[in-house]
């Protein structure tokens, strides 16, 4: 499963931010609907490995390429936003 990431269809960072956090859920067998864009990742249980994890999903999943430099990542607002810059950058 991928996301369109046309020029016509980019999405939002609400849809980037819905995304990532279904991928948390199924990673980590939890609720969705527990997971806030403020949400600490860690808090939820997501250790170093699982974080990378899910954003090697979010690649896959809207197609684009996360730059291997040490980015600040605590909560899932933050990978959302970075993956939200990246589909924008990528995309145009």
């Amino acid at each position: 499963m991928t996301a369109e990431t046309t020029s016509k269809q980019i999405p939002s960072l609400d849809d980037v931010t819905k995304a990532l956090a279904k991928m948390i859920a199924d990673k980590m067998d939890m609720d969705q609907a527990a997971i806030k864009p403020e949400s600490d990742l860690q808090v939820l249980g997501l250790d170093s490995l699982d974080t990378f994890d899910v954003i090697f999903s979010a690649e896959d999943y809207f197609n684009i390429k996360v730059p291997n430099d040490q980015v600040k990542i605590s909560t899932l607002h933050d990978v959302a936003v970075l993956v939200h810059q990246l589909i924008l950058e990528q995309n145009n």
